[in-house]
């Protein structure tokens, strides 16, 4: 990641606490600013992976949070209950009286596909929307922020409370492909004014290029305007770039731009390897740097204002 386009990313780790910390560790190291989150999990999970109980989830969780909400300059830690399925009742209100109590964003899985929606109605029959079952224990936007991981299939009620509530979603278009999930909606959301960045997803995802998912995102935008709905327009290389830059950095504060007052993330890209045979402007020059490049063509890369290499 240190060597990749990304200069700020929120991250999952395990549920393990020590194995968190120590991703944190090295995270630090790379200049990098970063949430991290201890996962948690106490139902539906197998065995090796599933907490004992909402209390001994909390309590690894608090433990690992007395360990490291000071501990570092970059790196910062952040609430992450893995998906509704997997967070009992019990745990999810343990959560969110830590949220309350300690300021601290979240980031979750929501409306991922079809079969995962039914499985939290049978959950949670009392709440009318997915959203919802995250929201009424306090984990869904408001003061601190949550982003939402994929958001394929948000009814209408469920958009509603996200933008109401300030919810980032985080659009994760390869791992939506190599899951099969479907094709998230994102020119209505970025329509609608809702808060939209990029994800890559790692493993559901096989790339961590933010290029990648870039370009990703416009080419499943043009199948859903194709093959699923007419009415909304592929993404644009410029939309496809706001995604990738402030879109998903304001979720940090004023990152992703070179606006007066915003901090300094930065990528010196190198094309001169990228030959073509007619002269290219600067914005041709980017969309072809979005398509063909890696991150070997990153020459050097600023976050915060501090050079990382």
């Amino acid at each position: 990641m240190k060597r990749s386009g990304t200069t700020r990313a929120c991250i999952f780790a395990t549920i393990h606490g020590p194995a968190t910390e120590l991703l944190m560790d090295l995270m630090e190291d790379t200049g990098l600013k970063t949430m991290v989150g201890k996962v948690n999990m106490d139902r539906n999970a197998p065995d090796y992976l599933c907490e004992p109980s909402a209390q001994a989830s909390e309590a690894e969780t608090l433990l690992w949070l007395t360990h490291t909400r000071e501990k570092y300059k970059n790196v910062t830690p952040i609430l992450t209950p893995r998906f509704i399925p997997s967070c009992t009742d019990d745990l999810m209100e343990r959560l969110g009286r830590l949220k309350r109590k300690y300021r601290l964003p979240v980031q979750s899985h929501l409306s991922e596909n079809l079969s995962e929606i039914e499985w939290v109605k049978s959950l949670c029959p009392s709440t009318g929307c997915y959203g919802e079952a995250y929201n009424q224990f306090g984990m869904f936007g408001g003061e601190e922020k949550t982003v939402m991981a994929h958001c394929v299939y948000s009814s209408e009620q469920e958009i509603e409370l996200m933008k109401k509530r300030g919810v980032y979603v985080a659009h994760c278009p390869q791992s939506n492909t190599n899951l099969a999930s479907g094709i998230a909606p994102i020119r209505a959301y970025l329509d609608l004014g809702l808060k939209t960045g990029l994800g890559t997803d790692v493993a559901g995802g096989s790339s961590e290029s933010i290029f990648r998912a870039m370009a990703d995102a416009i080419s499943v935008s043009k199948l859903r305007w194709r093959l699923v709905d007419s009415s909304l327009k592929p993404v644009t290389i410029e939309e496809a770039f706001y995604l990738g830059t402030m879109g998903g950095g304001s979720f940090f504060g004023k990152a992703g731009s070179f606006l007066e007052g915003y901090e300094f993330d930065a990528l010196i890209l190198d094309d001169s390897s990228l030959s073509h045979p007619q002269p290219l402007n600067t914005r041709e020059r980017l969309e072809r740097f979005i398509y063909l490049s890696d991150d070997r063509h990153i020459a050097g890369k600023y976050v915060e204002g501090k050079r990382i290499f």
